[in-house]
Formats: C-alpha cells, sequence, structure tokens
C-alpha cells in the first residue's frame, strides 16, 4: 500500500468538518481524502503537471485508510471587533482545532493509505507533490508530507459503510469513477455556470466561490464516506467549570450539562426517548470505567428522595427543539463517575439521527441557572414554575367518601414536597391539552408507577424561590414532567 504521513509542525490541525459552519466549532478528523487530494491538486498546479497528476489521482480516487496519532479536540474564542459598526460591536468566533500528540516540538505522524499500485514515475511524482504542500486545511495548518509503504496490518480508523460502531464520522470523499462518469454522461444542466465538472481534474478543482456562484448543493463528483474508529478519536480533555463558579474542591459536582451536535435536532416531544438513550449510554460507559454501572446512575441500591441522577433533555436556545442535556444528581458524582460522563460522545439513533455530544459543564445547579452563560433555565431559582414537558400522574384520581383522592393538584404538591422539601402555594392548568398530548409518554424499556396516560400542563408557583431541576410525576428521571422558569418563553407549538 501506497501511504503519506503527516507531521504538522505546530502542533494542531485546523479544519472545518464538512456541513459545519466554521462558528459552530466542528473540527474535522482525521482529514478528508477530498482535503488531502485537494492539497496535492494544488502543488500539481503549482509544478505545472496537472496532466500528469490527473493519472494519478485517478488511482487515489479510492477510499483510504489512516492510522492516526493521539489528539484532543480544542478551541479558541476571539472576540473580534465590527469596523462597519459605529459602536465597534464584538463577534464570537470559534477557532476550532485538533490538538496532536507530541505539539510542536515533536509532532506524532498520521498515515493515509490507499490501496493502490503506483509506477516509478508515478511514485516520484506523489513524492514531488508531496513535498510541495505547504499546510493541510486552513492556512495556520503548517505540515510537512512524506511519501511512506505502508502495510495493512492495523488501521485506526477506515471505511465503513454497515458496521456498528461506536464512534463514527464522515468524510468528504471522491465518487467511484463509474458512478461519476454515469453522471455526466446524463447531462445534467449546470446550475448558473457554462458548464458542470466532466473530468477528475475539473471536480479537485472546483474552488467555493464557483460553489457558491452556481448555487451546488454538493461539490460534484463528491460523496460523504462512512468512517469508523478503532477507539475514540479524541482523549478526554479538561472539562471547563463555570467562570462565575464558586465550588469548593472538595464538594461534589452534581451537575453534567451537554451541547447537541446533530444535523437534525430532535423535537421537544421526543425527551422521553432521549432521556431514555442518555442513560443507557452514561451506564454503559460507567461499566468501561468501574466495571459495573454506579448506583448514581442506574438508582440501585439506593434510598431517599431522589438521590440518583435524572437525565433531562431541555431546550435552553432553540425553541420547540432539543439543543443540551442535562444530568443532575442529588448525591453528586465521583471521581470515577466523572470519567464515565466525559467519554460519553453520542447518543445512536435508532431510526433517528445521531447525535453528538459536547460536555460544556460540570458543577452544581447555582453555576448554571440564570441567563448568562452558561444559561440553563432548568436549573434557575424561581418562585413560579410552568410545564416544559407533561405531567403524567402517577396514581389514578378518584372520589372517597365524596372527597377527592390523588387528584392531578394534589400529587403535584406531594411530589414537589418530596423533591423539593417544600410544595407549592398555587397549581393551576397551564398550556394546552392537544399540545401536551403530541408528548412521547410510555419508556421503551423498565417499569415505574403510573396512573392514567394522560399529559398535564401545570403552573407552580412558591411562596419563596426555588432552584430548579423540578420534574415530577411518571417518568421525571427521563424528561417527563420537566418545568421552566414562568417568565421565560413556552416552546413553539408546530
Amino acid at each position: 500500500m501506497i501511504g503519506i504521513e503527516v507531521r504538522f509542525l505546530a502542533g494542531r490541525f485546523h479544519g472545518t468538518a464538512w456541513n459545519s459552519a466554521h462558528n459552530e466549532g466542528v473540527p474535522e478528523w482525521p482529514p478528508s481524502p477530498w482535503r488531502v487530494l485537494r492539497a496535492l491538486a494544488s502543488a500539481a498546479h503549482a509544478e505545472e503537471v496537472p496532466s500528469a497528476a490527473a493519472a494519478l489521482f485517478e488511482k487515489l480516487r479510492g477510499l483510504p485508510s489512516y492510522r492516526l496519532p493521539r489528539a484532543a479536540e480544542a478551541h479558541l474564542r476571539h472576540y473580534m471587533p465590527d469596523a462597519h459598526d459605529p459602536n465597534h460591536k464584538r463577534t464570537k468566533v470559534f477557532d476550532a482545532f485538533v490538538a496532536v500528540e507530541g505539539g510542536p516540538e515533536r509532532p506524532a505522524p498520521l498515515t493515509i493509505a490507499w490501496s493502490a499500485d503506483l509506477t516509478t514515475d508515478e511514485r516520484a511524482l506523489l513524492d514531488r507533490l508531496c513535498r510541495r504542500v505547504p499546510y493541510l486545511g486552513r492556512a495556520e495548518a503548517w505540515c510537512e508530507l512524506r511519501l511512506v509503504d505502508v502495510d495493512g496490518s492495523r488501521w485506526d480508523c477506515w471505511p465503513d459503510d454497515e458496521a456498528p460502531a461506536e464512534h463514527a464520522t464522515t468524510l468528504l470523499a471522491l465518487e467511484p469513477r463509474e458512478a461519476f462518469e454515469a453522471w455526466v454522461a446524463s447531462r445534467p444542466k449546470p446550475k448558473r455556470g457554462r458548464d458542470i465538472p466532466r473530468s477528475l481534474w475539473d471536480v479537485l478543482t472546483f474552488d467555493g466561490d464557483r460553489f457558491r456562484r452556481e448555487g451546488w448543493s454538493r461539490v460534484p463528483g463528491t460523496r460523504l464516506a462512512r468512517y469508523v474508529f478503532d477507539d475514540a478519536p479524541f482523549a478526554r480533555a479538561i472539562v471547563p467549570r463555570s467562570a462565575h463558579a464558586a465550588v469548593s474542591s472538595t464538594r461534589l459536582p452534581t451537575v453534567a450539562r451537554y451541547a447537541i451536535r446533530s444535523a437534525v435536532l430532535p423535537r421537544v416531544q421526543q425527551a422521553l426517548f432521549i432521556g431514555e438513550r442518555l442513560r443507557q449510554a452514561v451506564m454503559s460507559h460507567s461499566e468501561r470505567v468501574s466495571g459495573n454501572a454506579r448506583p448514581v446512575f442506574c438508582g440501585h441500591g439506593l434510598s431517599g428522595s431522589h438521590p440518583h441522577a435524572m437525565y433531562l433533555p431541555t431546550s435552553d436556545v432553540t425553541h420547540g427543539f432539543i439543543d443540551h442535556l442535562v444530568v443532575h444528581a442529588k448525591m453528586g458524582f465521583e471521581p470515577e463517575d466523572v470519567q464515565a460522563l466525559q467519554s460519553v460522545r453520542r447518543l445512536w439513533g435508532k431510526g433517528g439521527h445521531d447525535l453528538e455530544l459536547v460536555l460544556v459543564s460540570l458543577g452544581d445547579p447555582a453555576d448554571h441557572g440564570g441567563r448568562s452563560a452558561p444559561r440553563a433555565p432548568v436549573l434557575a431559582a424561581s418562585r413560579a414554575w410552568r410545564s416544559f414537558t407533561p405531567f403524567v400522574p402517577t396514581r389514578h384520581p378518584k372520589v372517597v367518601r365524596g372527597e377527592p383522592k390523588d387528584s392531578i393538584e394534589q400529587q403535584l404538591r406531594l411530589a414537589c414536597q418530596q423533591l423539593l422539601g417544600v410544595a407549592p402555594t398555587s397549581v393551576t392548568p397551564y398550556g394546552d391539552r392537544a399540545w401536551w398530548s403530541r408528548f412521547r409518554r410510555r419508556r421503551s424499556n423498565g417499569g415505574g408507577h403510573r396512573g392514567p396516560d394522560w399529559a398535564i400542563g401545570a403552573r407552580l408557583v412558591f411562596d419563596q424561590p426555588v432552584r430548579g431541576p423540578i420534574a415530577l410525576g411518571y417518568g421525571a428521571h427521563f424528561g417527563l414532567g420537566l418545568f421552566v422558569p414562568d417568565d421565560d418563553q413556552p416552546p413553539r407549538r408546530s
């Protein structure tokens, strides 16, 4: 096998994943086959050997495999003043990158290998082009490329469209030759340009200006290929603490908060399903760290009022969709629990989209609640609270000797007393019953006390501000019966 060994001279790879905006902070890893071949095509243009290089690139059209150094995700935040704004408004810019083992002193190599047989002249040309490439990705990702021979005994990342894997990604690559030629032969109409790309060289030199100007939805002649990893692609990073946190190092954190990255965010109606998936993922990682799922995550062997973890999908930014996940446990997370939480990177979507998770903060509810970053309304303190997901009663309301027993109001008051140690002074209906009925209200696995299949919205008012999270009733540990401060806007009803 023929391979290219890449060393990032600054110890960093700067490149944004395909289908992600620069400011989303999603780095590509490993460098996609498309990115590598584009860099070689640029070198061929500088060397004035495009025709010879085009024949070489045909042999490198297939999907390569990778040997990867240890790496970690990282980013810098810059606040750039807008010169056109009279008030010099500052815009936050994310500079996401991958930090590579060895840093700038001794950067560990990354190897990309193709199953291709090259002639002596093609090897010489490829070696010449590798020496010409000054950077891979953005201009600050300085690199050295070297031609190497590779045996196929071990890979850290390889293409696979079907095999289930805990760690996977998608990389932009070239279409197979037959598929591209069939597309060209169908003579599709050009967008707003004079013609479509009709050769491999045309595809590799298809620039971003033309992509935007002609209105293409994808680069012609390319595809997104699924790659799987042998192990987690990134080493466990240090979890940031809130800048406002004043938590003693001897006190256990009780809240872990994740941001969701996904092509399609799940709707709030699927909160129960997402909460269950999060619990399964956390328990699985806890088993790997500790040998068995820890009681704080599974609740086995514990007594008391909800001391173990609640898995709460929330809509902190985008109304109507779940964009953050909160894991809250009154008993706190020990160091090995924190390690398990840090290793959760993805929720697999059975019949839906995979959700990539980023652990953005770790601390106490007081570190997260309120309107300043990191904003998490479910962890705020407030006197008035309203339903975010429907309350499902755990008992059947009834009338005994003419007196109501286990009414919805009584169940809500009792649940607040058990969870918070205080009952609300006022319980009133909230929202549209038809809206609440759209929510998923039955767990996929497991039991739990459950009364009638009712979906109820309520507004709770307390004498004094109480600190969230407040989740009551059936499925409360998975996101049902979740309340948010009443001064926030309700989710969009669509």
